[in-house]
């Protein structure tokens, strides 16, 4: 039975998209309804720079696959965080932030630096809340010193969609859209895929709702 309690405001209803197809933006932006284990849309490999919020353990994992309508639970969170960087290698950005919670900073962190040079995480909080704490790691192969300890993740977003040097932003676990929507309007470009198309439409009605347009392609 279907749970109607994550429907995120039937914005699905309004604007549809189903497993498989992808969403085309009037700016070039593209974001797709894609499973992480299957293979990496070509779309990704766009993306010069990734922000990705991740499920943050097994259980965290489990529940957007319940939020999603979904009963192909997994059963080792190591096969998905692994998947999730040998995504981000094989598109290989310039530059990679990653939010994670504190049970697998050391492993994020161990991974990230199996990909890149310089590799330092930022105290970040979710919700605007200081007891929400979290991490934001920053990955590149040029060092660089920022002050974004302790701001909202929320934030951290719109301070990297305007001040870092990129083309086009990707983001692995698009969920609502937050990081589409900062580069949006900045100007710039983002692809994206996210297991929900309920909570991917989401990211289309705000969009919309900016004045952008886009077409669905593929799927049946």
């Amino acid at each position: 039975m279907k749970l109607d309690k994550w429907n995120y405001g039937d914005a699905v209803k309004r604007h549809p998209i189903k497993e498989g197809q992808t969403a085309i933006f009037d700016d070039g932006s593209m974001v797709k309804v894609h499973n992480i284990f299957d293979p990496l849309p070509a779309i990704m490999k766009n993306a010069d720079l990734i922000f990705v919020d991740p499920p943050w353990n097994l259980g965290n994992l489990n529940s957007f696959y319940t939020k999603a309508d979904r009963t192909d639970y997994q059963d080792s969170f190591e096969r998905f965080y692994k998947r999730l960087f040998e995504c981000i290698g094989e598109i290989n950005p310039n530059i990679c932030y990653i939010e994670v919670g504190k049970e697998y900073l050391p492993e994020f962190m161990l991974e990230a630096k199996r990909l890149y040079k310089q590799v330092a995480f930022y105290n970040s909080m979710y919700y605007h809340k200081k007891d929400n704490m979290c991490y934001v790691i920053r990955a590149s192969n040029k060092r660089r010193k920022l002050s974004l300890d302790y701001m909202d993740e929320e934030d951290v977003i719109e301070w990297i969609c305007v001040n870092e040097d990129y083309d086009c932003i990707g983001d692995l676990c698009m969920g609502r859209g937050l990081v589409g929507v900062n580069a949006y309007k900045n100007g710039k470009r983002f692809v994206g895929t996210e297991l929900n198309p309920k909570r991917l439409a989401v990211l289309l009605e705000s969009i919309a709702k900016l004045g952008g347009t886009y077409h669905i392609e593929g799927g049946e």
